[in-house]
């Protein structure tokens, strides 16, 4: 009977604490998150500007570090990212990036983060080229600030006979 009640007493304690965890523990784990989304939106904008210089602040810069973009799809370090962005970017006119839904969770000095973005890109011949993307970036507090170690922009691709413009096929 005792194993039972000291078992039954851990479980309860387990679930309070795993409750916690998912809850973000206090105030404090909230307010990251909210200042987290803001990072987010800021990186965004600065990518918006199509200069790559201005997003650079919100990236780690070890050599190591892999950014899966649209195209091409990985880029090996900051510097690399860099140039290929700058390359892409030589085409364009301009680039505006929406993020909606964005969600931030953190856990210590570690976060992950989501949200969709909608990027609509005017090429210099004039053509606009809406371009709804899904965004993922792992991060890291390095001193006092949040850097982006790993991303993933991808783009969906439609559903093989509904078209660009149908929505995802639901089973």
């Amino acid at each position: 009977m005792r194993r039972a009640t000291a078992a039954f007493a851990v479980l309860i304690l387990l679930a309070g604490v795993a409750g916690a965890l998912a809850q973000g523990g206090s105030g404090k784990a909230s307010s990251t998150e909210a200042a987290l989304v803001e990072r987010m939106k800021q990186t965004m904008a600065a990518w918006s500007t199509l200069d790559p210089a201005k997003a650079a602040p919100f990236y780690a810069k070890d050599p190591g570090l892999v950014f899966f973009d649209i195209a091409p799809a990985k880029y090996t370090g900051w510097a690399e990212y860099e140039a290929g962005t700058r390359a892409a970017f030589a085409d364009f006119t301009s680039l505006a990036a929406v993020v909606s839904n964005p969600v931030a969770h953190v856990q210590d000095k570690s976060a992950w983060s989501t949200a969709e973005v909608l990027m609509t890109v005017t090429m210099k011949d004039g053509t606009k080229m809406p371009l709804p993307t899904r965004w993922t970036g792992i991060w890291e507090k390095r001193g006092n600030d949040w850097l982006i170690v790993h991303e993933h922009v991808s783009a969906p691709l439609p559903m093989p006979g509904h078209g660009e413009d149908a929505a995802p096929h639901k089973h």
